[in-house]
């Protein structure tokens, strides 16, 4: 077999599974739940101070739950919503703040308007020095 041949070959198969990751990325990512659903989230501000909520919602993912209830905002980021704001408090950037955010007290590694929600789970949102 030739160097072209080779060559060929070669962007044949990179792009065969670059279709194939996709694939399984978009059959594997997790499904929204439509219909009526209360989460429970809980804050925890950067001086400590803790506030609850309960909300009822018929949105699908937690970004948009929230943010029609008011209490987030954010810019759009790389890899989805870039959660800025939180119950009215900002992160200072500046002094290495973030929020970070788990569900039922597990990490969530997708961003917060792609992390789909369901009946009963509870949100913890809190301000991470890093």
């Amino acid at each position: 077999m030739n160097k072209k041949a080779k060559s060929l070959l070669a962007v044949i198969l990179v792009v065969v599974l670059a279709a194939a990751m996709f694939i399984c990325w978009k059959l594997f990512l997790p499904e929204a739940q439509a219909g009526d659903k209360t989460l429970a989230v809980t804050v925890t501000h950067a001086d400590g101070s803790v506030r609850d909520f309960t909300l009822e919602t018929d949105a699908e993912y937690l970004w948009d739950a929230m943010y029609e209830r008011g209490l987030i905002d954010g810019t759009d980021g790389e890899y989805g919503k870039w959660v800025t704001t939180v119950d009215g408090r900002t992160a200072d950037e500046n002094a290495g703040q973030y929020w970070l955010f788990t569900r039922d007290g597990d990490w969530v590694e997708t961003s917060c308007d792609t992390t789909p929600i369901a009946d009963g789970e509870s949100y913890e949102f809190f301000i991470y020095f890093g």
